[in-house]
């Protein structure tokens, strides 16, 4: 295993590094008063962190899912498995997969890794796919195609799900087991939790948790030719070129960040020939910037996570303003903490109490009717796992001086959370199948008969708001939002598949059908009703 120093990175002042304070602040407040949905960011230049804030409750402590951003990590895996010499990028998918005969009939068996790598395999596979409890090598290659096999770019996570296995193949290890040796030991990054199908295989393409400055750590050396600080080459210098160079036109038309070609697992970014980014579903992007010698990490809540790209690029790499250090500036440099200091998520007031009513209700079983996709969790993390959560079948209220405990059960996994009343967060810790989170939760007594419950996994992008509304009848309507939404997903789809919906009333037609159609099936209105 190779050996680093310095793999602690230092914290200095943004002028320190020739950074702009205001720039960043003017930054922060834009987003704030738009009310977008980031949750932490980290400025790193020359080598060493100059800005880095997180919006209550999120925090450095808890790793952030990532998405696609997994992508470019499972790339650098692909990168250490061609420099060991057991990948060629010329490689035929099929010849690793040999028990699969389906593998060897084409146009399966003219797929390459390069194809996989610049997502032109051309499958034709949707997000809606059902991956619980099946094989994933064999749905992708059972899979139809949407075109022969390196006709044109076509994004599917699916590509960068056999990536992995590839490597798991001709290492032995899972993709996070290999980076483990090659990256996070040597960086000091304790290994991540990244979800993996039931042979052990980690999805690849998404179901990675990193924190935001291990994230920048793990891509530094990107902007250094696959150096680190010391010099050490970490990344093989070859796959940092490659990577990072574009390989394929992506889409044509929608938001201007996603029409600017793609590398190996990397998206290029709008304005200038050297610059790339790692990139995630609501926001999780690494963007980085060789020719000033910088990187920004974001982690984001939000469905049309191109409205933070605009802002973004206001500021960025605008606020790299010099190579050498800047003349020291208290007043912007203050006023950019106290910005920092203040970053919060929406919350929930502080709530008046319902003692008559809490009492009633106290410690008894809501049972509920409820589908596989009803889970605390959003879909967009359980449709996409091997062993995932669901139906929730039952719920109960326990009251304390200053919060309230809810219990819930889905799938036979039982959790139960803390909820302030006093305005304040309550954190519990809670176990779905393979997931573990920490949440940060809520709740407020709107009236008489209606609570509202906001738990706020902070590992995920997301969180989940309730409301209970209770009748005389013992029966118990509950309307189960989640923010970021479905329906405003289902825009931002759009406009990543290269057909944005160019006016308002398209956008409001399609949240429409989706808030009528789909989302009464993965967010549907729970209805329950009091054990007698």
């Amino acid at each position: 295993m190779i050996k680093l120093s310095k793999t602690q990175l230092e914290h200095v002042s943004p002028e320190e590094v020739g950074v702009d304070s205001e720039k960043i602040n003017q930054f922060l407040k834009e987003i704030c008063d738009n009310k977008l949905g980031l949750h932490s960011f980290t400025v790193v230049r020359h080598d060493k962190v100059c800005s880095q804030g997180f919006f209550a409750p999120y925090s450095a402590d808890f790793p952030h899912i990532l998405y696609s951003m997994s992508k470019s990590v499972t790339s650098t895996a692909v990168g250490f498995a061609v420099a060991d010499g057991l990948i060629k990028l010329d490689d035929r998918v099929s010849k690793f997969f040999p028990e699969y005969p389906v593998a060897k009939i084409p146009p399966n068996s003219n797929l390459t890794v390069e194809m996989l790598l610049t997502m032109r395999s051309d499958k034709l596979i949707t997000v809606a796919e059902n991956k619980n409890g099946t094989d994933w090598i064999a749905n992708f290659f059972n899979a139809t195609y949407l075109y022969p096999p390196n006709t044109k770019f076509n994004y599917i996570s699916e590509n960068t799900y056999m990536l992995s296995a590839i490597v798991t193949r001709v290492t032995g290890m899972s993709v996070v087991d290999y980076l483990d040796e090659k990256m996070f030991k040597p960086l000091g990054i304790e290994k991540p939790f990244w979800e993996h199908d039931d042979k052990g295989i980690n999805a690849g393409g998404w179901g990675l948790y990193m924190k935001s400055e291990d994230l920048a750590k793990f891509f530094l050396p990107y902007i250094h030719e696959g150096k680190w600080i010391d010099g050490t080459q970490l990344i093989p210098e070859f796959w940092v070129k490659e990577a990072l160079s574009k390989k394929t036109d992506s889409v044509h038309d929608g938001a201007l960040d996603i029409i600017n070609g793609y590398g190996y697992q990397f998206w290029k970014n709008r304005g200038g020939a050297n610059s790339f980014r790692a990139d995630g579903l609501f926001g999780q992007r690494c963007f980085l910037f060789p020719e000033y010698d910088a990187l920004v990490v974001l982690n984001c809540g939000e469905a049309e996570d191109y409205k933070i790209m605009d802002i973004f690029w206001k500021y960025f790499p605008e606020c790299f303003v010099s190579d050498e250090s800047l003349e020291e500036n208290k007043n912007a440099y203050n006023e950019l903490q106290n910005t920092i200091a203040n970053l919060t998520t929406e919350k929930l007031p502080k709530s008046e109490r319902n003692y008559d009513y809490e009492k009633d209700i106290e410690d008894v079983v809501i049972r509920c009717k409820t589908n596989e996709f009803t889970s605390l969790i959003s879909v967009t993390i359980t449709n996409m796992l091997q062993n995932r959560p669901g139906k929730i079948s039952s719920m109960k209220f326990n009251f304390k001086e200053d919060s309230l405990l809810f219990t819930w059960v889905e799938k036979g996994c039982k959790n139960t959370i803390e909820a302030g009343f006093d305005g304040k967060f309550r954190e519990s810790k809670i176990k779905l199948n393979d997931l573990e989170y920490h949440t940060f939760s809520q709740a407020y007594w709107e009236n008489e008969n209606t609570l509202k419950l906001w738990i706020r996994p902070v590992e995920t992008a997301h969180i989940r708001q309730y409301t209970f509304k209770f009748h005389a009848n013992a029966n118990v309507e509950i309307t189960n939002d989640i923010t970021p939404q479905f329906d405003d997903l289902t825009v931002y789809y759009f406009n990543f598949l290269g057909m944005p919906l160019k006016t308002h009333i398209a956008k409001d037609t399609v949240r429409d059908v989706v808030k009528n159609t789909v989302m009464k099936m993965i967010e549907q209105t729970i209805h329950g009703k009091f054990e007698a």
